[in-house]
C-alpha cells in the first residue's frame, strides 16, 4: 500500500478508507515475485516460450505446478470476449476453434495497462474488433491465485501479460 495512505489510515484521517484500500492491494495475496512477473512488459525471447504450453495442454494441465511463470507461451484459439476490467487490464478469452461457447474450455489473456502502452498494436478497441477470430497470443505465463474469479475459465493458468497477438 502506499506509505501516504498508510499514513493517514494510523493518523486517523483515512481509517474509513484503509480496509477498502488494504483489500484492493491484497485481495489475492500474491507475493512480491507474482506480483512483478505479472507486471512484465517485455516480450519473452524465443528460447523462454515453453513449445508444450498450447491453448489444449494449458486446459489439460491445470494444476498449480504444472507450468513456470518463468516461461512465456504462445497459444492459438478463437477470441471470444474481450473486456476491460476495472483496474484498465484488459481480458481476452480464448477458446479451442468449435468450443467456443462451453466456458469450461476457455483460456484468459490478460493485457495490462503497462504492456499496452509498450504494445500499442494490444489497444482494447482493436482487440474488439477480432472477437471469432482465430488469433496466436504469445506473453508470459501465470496462474492466478484467485479462486473466486468471477471470470468463467477452464483453468487458472493465463498468458498474463499478453504481449502480442497476431490474426491466424
Amino acid at each position: 500500500m502506499n506509505s501516504f495512505l498508510r499514513m493517514l489510515a494510523y493518523a486517523g484521517i483515512g481509517l474509513a478508507m484503509y480496509p477498502a484500500i488494504v483489500l484492493a492491494d491484497e485481495d489475492k495475496g500474491e507475493s512480491k515475485s507474482e506480483m512483478a512477473a505479472k507486471n512484465r512488459h517485455a516480450a519473452p525471447t524465443p528460447a523462454q516460450i515453453d513449445e508444450h504450453a498450447t491453448l489444449a495442454a494449458l486446459l489439460e494441465r491445470s494444476f498449480a505446478d504444472a507450468w513456470s511463470i518463468e516461461k512465456a507461451a504462445r497459444v492459438e484459439g478463437v477470441i471470444v470476449q474481450v473486456e476491460t476490467e476495472s483496474d484498465g487490464d484488459t481480458h481476452v478469452v480464448l477458446a479451442p476453434p468449435g468450443e467456443e461457447k462451453n466456458t469450461a474450455r476457455w483460456v484468459i489473456a490478460e493485457i495490462t495497462k503497462a504492456s499496452r502502452a509498450h504494445h500499442k498494436d494490444l489497444a482494447s478497441a482493436k482487440l474488439k474488433d477480432l472477437r471469432g477470430r482465430k488469433v496466436a497470443v504469445t506473453g508470459w505465463l501465470y496462474y492466478e491465485p484467485d479462486a473466486e474469479s468471477e471470470d468463467p475459465r477452464g483453468t487458472r493458468w493465463e498468458i498474463h501479460p499478453v504481449t502480442s497477438i497476431a490474426v491466424l
